[in-house]
C-alpha cells in the first residue's frame, strides 16, 4: 500500500450555471431562388402527382425516385439542432445521420476559407404518403417565400442548408469494401455461397419490424439463398441478418449493384461479415519451458473478465486463477495448441509481462470464451452468428440473471476486450458493436477495455529511396521521417471496431517492450527512438466526432521495420516474427509442453491485456482499507469509472510531443488545433504513470471523488491548497480528469447525450496556476468524449484567494437528447509543487480536508 494514499475529495455544492454565448454558423448558402432553381428537380414529380396517392405508390418501382417507405437522404451544409424531433412532427420516421465533409462550391463554402472543406450531416428519415404530402408542403412554402407553419420554422433553415436531396439507394446500401468483401469471397472460395451481413433499417414499429425482415427472407429466397442468423436489439436500433448467396448471385450483384439485396427499400447495408479473430502467432518456434510455479492463492469475487478465446486452464501460470464459463461446451473441441490469443491475454492480466516478475493478481480472472478454431485452426468469432448479437449475449450473461439463470460473474467491473473486426476499420460512423459497447457500459457500470487494433500494413517513407540512405540516417532522422510516414497514412491505419466506443478505453501499443536489450539484428531497424511513441503497428485515431482515440499507450513491444521496396520510395513493413527480440513474454499452448510454455508477444492486443491488470490494480488499492485507503467504501456503481479516471491521470505525451508538435504541419497562427489532432491520433492522452498516480508525494497531493450529475447542470468543488505557496514564486502544477460513462441516443444526432467538462468555479479562472500546458490535447478535443484530461503549471507569485481553495467546477450539457436520468461521473485532481521548492502539499491538504468547510452556494 502507498504512505501516501489518495485522499478524498470533499462533497459538491450546487452550482448555478449562466447561459454562455451562442455560436453562429460560418458556412455560406445559396438564396432561396438558387435553392428552388437545384432541388426543384427533386421534387418537381413528386409535386404533380402528390395528391395521387396510387401514383405517389407507384414511385416504389422506380429506385431513383423518392418514394413513401423509402428513406430520404437530406445531405446538410452544418447541422441541425433537432431534426429528429421536427421529423416526427410532420410524420417521417427518423432513421439516422451521421457526419460528413463536402467538397466547397460557389453554393456552399467556409466563410473564412472558401477552400475549405465544408462540414455537414447526413440526415435519414422514412416518409408514409402523407408524410411525404406535408414535406412537399413546407418545400411550396420555402420557394414562395411564405412563412412556416407554428413549430415547423426549422425546415426553412433544412432547405436554405440543404446541399441535396434524394433517395436512399444501391450506392448507399454496397459501399466500396462491400464490393470487395465479394471478390475477395468469390476468389478465395469459389463455387461456395458467399456470407455477408444485411443491416436493415431500425424501424420504431415492432410489427413494421417484423414485416421488413419478412420482406428480407423473401428476397434471400429468390436468389436461392438463405438466412442464417437474425438478431435485432431495441436498445442499440439494430436489426440484421446474415446470409448466404449463391456465388453467381453474388457475381450478379458485382456485375450490376442495384439488383436484387442491393435496391430493397428496407435495407440500410449490405456489410462484409463482422468477426474478430486472432492475430497470426508471433513466434514460430516451440517458445520457453517454465520451471517450478507457486502454487495460485486466489480469494474473492473476480472483478475482471476477459472475452477472448479459451485459454490452457491448466497451465502453470494460470492453473487455479481461471474461472471459466463454457456455456456452449468448448473445452471438447478446442485443440490445446490452437489456444493461442486467449492464454497469452489470461496470462498478461493476471501476471503481466513475465519477464517484469511481478506479483500476480490476487483474484480469480473470470473468462467467457467467445472465440472457436475454425477449419484452418484460426480463432475467430462463430461463422454462423452476427458478431453484435454474440457480444451481446456474452456481457448479459455476465452482468444479468435471465430466468432462473443468475449472472455468471456480477461483480465484474472490467472487461477485456483484445480483439477487433478488421472488416469495420472506423470511418466517421459508430458501428453497431461500438454502439453496443457504449450501451453496456452505461447500463452495467463496466469499463471496456479495447485494443486500437494491428496494422501491418506496408508504409511509404519519406525522404529515403534506398536502404543504405535509411541506414546512414541518425536514429533521429529515421524516426521524425517515420512519424511523418504514420501521419500522411492516417486514413489508412484507422482504428478497428469496436474502438471507436466512446464510453470504453481505447488501447494501443507503446514502442516497449521487455525482451528488447538495445539492439537488433542487421535487417531490423528500430524506427523510434523513445518507448513513449506508439508501436509502429498500433492503428490510429481519432474516433468518432473526432474524439481523442487511443485513449492510452500501454507497453506493446518495441517492433523494429525491415525495408521490403527501394527505388523511387523506400517502403517499410513491421517485422511480424521474431518478438522473442522485443515483444512481451506470457503463458503459451506451445508445441511441446501445452500447459509450461512461454512465448513472446507484441501489439495492442497485449497492451489492452496490461491496462486490464493496471485497472484491477487500481481497483484493488482503493478498496484496501487495511492499508490505508481512504476510499476501501467506493460504491461498486463507481468502481469503474474511479479506475478509468486514474489510468489516465497519469497520462502525458512527454518530450516527443513538443518534437511533433515543431514538425508536424500545418505550421503558423490559429493552426495547433489541426496539428494537435494528428498528434493525438498517434499519443492518445499519453503513456500512463499508474505508479505515480497512485502513491502521492511530499510535494504532491492527489485526491478522488465520484458521484452524480444532472443534466444541464453544475456542481462545485472546493480543493484544499498547501498555505505555504501564497504568495511564493514556486513551481505548480494542476491536473484534472474527469471521466463519465454517457447514455447513448443513437436515434439522435449527437449521439452522445452527457458532454461534461471541467472549469474555474470563478471568474478568476484557475488563478493558482492558469496556464495550460501546450504539449496535450487540444481543448477543444478534450471535449469530445467521455474523458476530459488537462495539466495546467506555471510559476508565478499568487496570492491566495477564494480562502486558499481552487474551486472547479463540473458541468453537464445535453448534447444527444435530454438523459432520461443523472450521469454518473468520477473526478481525480491532482496539485504539486517542484520536487526543489521545499514546500510540503501532501500532509498541509490532508489536515485542510479534515477541517470543517465553509459552504457556499453560486447564486
Amino acid at each position: 500500500m502507498p504512505d501516501r494514499p489518495l485522499l478524498r475529495l470533499p462533497d459538491p455544492e450546487p452550482y448555478t450555471t449562466r447561459p454562455g454565448p451562442r455560436g453562429g454558423s460560418d458556412i455560406a448558402t445559396p438564396a432561396r431562388d438558387r435553392q428552388q432553381e437545384r432541388l426543384q428537380p427533386r421534387f418537381g414529380r413528386l409535386m404533380r402527382i402528390a395528391e395521387h396517392p396510387q401514383q405517389l405508390l407507384d414511385l416504389r418501382d422506380d429506385p431513383s425516385s423518392i418514394a413513401p417507405e423509402r428513406a430520404i437522404v437530406f445531405v446538410v451544409a452544418g447541422s441541425l439542432k433537432d431534426f429528429y424531433a421536427q421529423a416526427r412532427a410532420i410524420g417521417l420516421e427518423y432513421l439516422g445521420d451521421f457526419e460528413d465533409e463536402f467538397i466547397a462550391t460557389e453554393d456552399f463554402y467556409d466563410r473564412d476559407d472558401a477552400g475549405k472543406p465544408v462540414g455537414g450531416r447526413i440526415y435519414l428519415a422514412m416518409p408514409d404518403v402523407q408524410a411525404l404530402r406535408e414535406l412537399l408542403s413546407l418545400w411550396r412554402r420555402f420557394t414562395e417565400g411564405r412563412r412556416m407553419p407554428n413549430g415547423k420554422g426549422p425546415w426553412r433553415e433544412l432547405f436554405a442548408s440543404l446541399i441535396d436531396v434524394r433517395p436512399w439507394g444501391h450506392e448507399d446500401r454496397v459501399p466500396p469494401e462491400t464490393m470487395a468483401y465479394w471478390r475477395r469471397s468469390l476468389e478465395d472460395r469459389p463455387g461456395e455461397p458467399v456470407r455477408f451481413e444485411v443491416e436493415l433499417w431500425f424501424y420504431e414499429n415492432a410489427e413494421r419490424r417484423a414485416q421488413a425482415y419478412r420482406n428480407l427472407e423473401q428476397e434471400v429466397r429468390a436468389t436461392n439463398g438463405r438466412v442464417v442468423h437474425h438478431a435485432a436489439i431495441p436498445d442499440i436500433r439494430y436489426d440484421a441478418a446474415l446470409v448466404d448467396v449463391p456465388p453467381d448471385q453474388a457475381q450478379a450483384l458485382l456485375n450490376n449493384p442495384h439488383i436484387t439485396l442491393a435496391r430493397v427499400d428496407d435495407v440500410m447495408f449490405l456489410r462484409p461479415q463482422s468477426v474478430v479473430q486472432s492475430p497470426p502467432r508471433a513466434e514460430p518456434d516451440d517458445g520457453e519451458i517454465v520451471g517450478e510455479v507457486a502454487a495460485a492463492a486466489v480469494a474473492g469475487a473476480p472483478v475482471v473478465a476477459l472475452l477472448d478465446g479459451l485459454p490452457v486452464s491448466n497451465h502453470v501460470r494460470l492453473a487455479g486463477r481461471l474461472i471459466i464459463d463454457d456455456p456452449e461446451g468448448l473445452e471438447a473441441t478446442y485443440p490445446v495448441a490452437q489456444r493461442q490469443h486467449g492464454t497469452q491475454m489470461a496470462s498478461l492480466i493476471v501476471h503481466g509481462d513475465l519477464n517484469r516478475g511481478e506479483p500476480p493478481l490476487p483474484r480469480p480472472l473470470f473468462v467467457l470464451p467467445v472465440m472457436r478454431p475454425n477449419a484452418s485452426g484460426e480463432e475467430r468469432t462463430p461463422a454462423d452468428r452476427l458478431l453484435v448479437d454474440v457480444i451481446y449475449r456474452a456481457v448479459r450473461r455476465i452482468k444479468e440473471a435471465d430466468g432462473e439463470q443468475p449472472p455468471s460473474a456480477p461483480d465484474v467491473f472490467f472487461i477485456n476486450f483484445s480483439l477487433g473486426d478488421s472488416t469495420r476499420p472506423f470511418a466517421r460512423a459508430m458501428s453497431p458493436l461500438g454502439r453496443l459497447l457504449d450501451y453496456l457500459a452505461h447500463r452495467y457500470r463496466v469499463l471496456f477495455l479495447i485494443s486500437a487494433g494491428n496494422i501491418l500494413d506496408r508504409l511509404p517513407v519519406l525522404p529515403f529511396r534506398t536502404s543504405t540512405e535509411f541506414e546512414a540516417a541518425t536514429p533521429e532522422e529515421r524516426e521524425l521521417a517515420m512519424l511523418n510516414a504514420l501521419n500522411a497514412s492516417k486514413s489508412q491505419r484507422t482504428l478497428y471496431s469496436p474502438a471507436e466506443a466512446l464510453n470504453a478505453l481505447t488501447i494501443g501499443a507503446a514502442h516497449s517492450g521487455s525482451a528488447f536489450n538495445g539492439g537488433f539484428p542487421e535487417t531490423f531497424i528500430d524506427p523510434f527512438t523513445d518507448e513513449e511513441l506508439p508501436n509502429i503497428v498500433s492503428a490510429m485515431g481519432l474516433g468518432f466526432r473526432k474524439a481523442i482515440k487511443p485513449d492510452l499507450l500501454f507497453e506493446g513491444g518495441r517492433t523494429p521495420v525491415q525495408v521490403v521496396q527501394t527505388g523511387d520510395q523506400l517502403v517499410v513493413q513491421p517485422v511480424r516474427t521474431g518478438a522473442r527480440l522485443f515483444g512481451l513474454k506470457a503463458a503459451s499452448p506451445g508445441r511441446v509442453a501445452g500447459n509450461r510454455s512461454e512465448e513472446f508477444t507484441f501489439g495492442t492486443s497485449a497492451a489492452t491485456a496490461l491496462a486490464t491488470r493496471a485497472a484491477h490494480r487500481i481497483y484493488d488499492l482503493l478498496l484496501d482499507g487495511n492499508g490505508g485507503s481512504n476510499h476501501a467504501d467506493l460504491p461498486a456503481e463507481y468502481a469503474a469509472l474511479a479506475a478509468k479516471a486514474l489510468l489516465v491521470h497519469g497520462a502525458a505525451w512527454g518530450p516527443k510531443g513538443e518534437l511533433l508538435d515543431e514538425n508536424f504541419q500545418p505550421q503558423g497562427v490559429g493552426s495547433h488545433l489541426a496539428r494537435r489532432d494528428d498528434i493525438a491520433r498517434l499519443l492518445g492522452y499519453g503513456v500512463p504513470k499508474i505508479d505515480r498516480v497512485l502513491d502521492c508525494g511530499a510535494n504532491r497531493a492527489t485526491l478522488l471523488g465520484f458521484g452524480m450529475i444532472a443534466p444541464d447542470t453544475a456542481l462545485l468543488y472546493r480543493i484544499p491548497l498547501p498555505p505555504g505557496l501564497d504568495g511564493v514564486r514556486a513551481f505548480r502544477a494542476l491536473t484534472v480528469t474527469l471521466a463519465w460513462f454517457t447514455p447513448v441516443n443513437p436515434r439522435h444526432q449527437g449521439y452522445r447525450m452527457a458532454a461534461l467538462d471541467v472549469s474555474p468555479g470563478t471568474d478568476e479562472k484557475y488563478w493558482i496556476t492558469s496556464t495550460r500546458q501546450p504539449y496535450q490535447p487540444t481543448d477543444k478535443a478534450n471535449m469530445r468524449g467521455t474523458v476530459f484530461h488537462e495539466r495546467r503549471m506555471g510559476e508565478q507569485a499568487t496570492v491566495f484567494q477564494d480562502d486558499g481553495y481552487v474551486l472547479l467546477r463540473i458541468s453537464c450539457r445535453s448534447a444527444g437528447g435530454l438523459p432520461p436520468d443523472p450521469v454518473p461521473y468520477a473526478l481525480a485532481v491532482s496539485f504539486e509543487v517542484g520536487v526543489d521548492t521545499d514546500i510540503p502539499v501532501y500532509e498541509p491538504v490532508r489536515a485542510r480536508l479534515a477541517a470543517p468547510v465553509r459552504a457556499a452556494v453560486r447564486q
